[in-house]
This record gives structure tokens, C-alpha cells and sequence, in this order.
């Protein structure tokens, strides 16, 4: 039983919003927020389009195996979602190497960020929106109306 994307969606907007207006700090739960949303999405098309979906893998994997296995490809955005991962690794304290999307991939890993601003939120938000709605375009499957 987890949270409804939608609703974590509206959380991240209202986050965003919030940071720009008031409150820096608020850009950070805009973009937990926006990664929650996509993984809560990963794992509710996941578990419909795989039956040994496996809840407990890391995100990224989770996102490279549903489209491997259900697009046969990696989607455009697939640096974009590098990214949200690593602003989500920078607010949760995480020091490690940045995770990758396809550990073969020979791009550059995203920059580790240093300040986490109102820019970002908003950026993040926008960007999950386009992740969700390009992997349902490239399955051939309606958007989610809470778009």
C-alpha cells in the first residue's frame, strides 16, 4: 500500500512552488517528492509488466529493466533520471560514486550537485512528468491524466 503518484506528483508541484516563493529549503522535498512519484510509477508498471518484478531493487535498475523488457530500448530522458537520482543521493547524505542507469553505459555519470535550489525543484518536477509520460508514449499507452 503505497501513496498514490498523483498525489506525490501534486506534493512535488506544491514543494516547487513553494521554494521558489518562500523557502529554499522546500526544494528538497520537491525533489524527493518527484523521485517518490517515479518510483512509486516503476514499481506499479513494473509489477504489471513483470511477473518476478522485484520491489527491493535499486531504482535505477528498476527503471532499466522495465523498459529493456516492456520498450526494448532505454528512453531519451534516460541521463534525466540519473540526474533526479543523483539529487535525491546529495539530500539523503548518499557519498558514494553516482548510480547509473546502465552500469555499461560509457557517458559521464551526472555531476554530483552542490547547492540544491528552487531551480532544481522546478526542474525535477517537469522531468518526471516527461519520464512518465515518454515511457508511456514509447509503450504505445495513454498518459496518466493527473499529468
Amino acid at each position: 500500500m503505497g501513496v498514490d503518484p498523483e498525489r506525490l506528483l501534486a506534493l512535488a508541484d506544491e514543494m516547487a512552488e513553494r521554494a521558489a516563493e518562500e523557502d529554499a529549503g522546500r526544494a528538497a522535498l520537491a525533489i524527493l517528492a518527484a523521485h517518490a512519484t517515479l518510483e512509486a510509477v516503476v514499481n506499479e508498471l513494473g509489477a504489471e509488466a513483470i511477473g518476478s518484478f522485484n520491489y527491493r531493487a535499486r531504482f535505477l535498475p528498476k527503471w532499466h529493466d522495465l523498459c529493456e523488457r516492456t520498450i526494448g530500448r532505454q528512453l531519451e530522458t534516460a541521463s534525466d533520471l540519473e540526474r533526479i537520482q543523483a539529487l535525491r543521493d546529495a539530500i539523503v547524505g548518499y557519498r558514494g560514486d553516482p548510480e547509473r542507469l546502465d552500469r555499461r553505459s560509457t557517458s559521464p555519470p551526472p555531476e554530483p550537485p552542490g547547492e540544491i535550489g528552487a531551480e532544481d525543484a522546478s526542474w525535477a518536477v517537469e522531468t518526471a512528468r516527461g519520464v512518465i509520460a515518454e515511457f508511456h508514449r514509447a509503450a504505445g499507452r495513454d498518459a496518466p491524466g493527473w499529468l
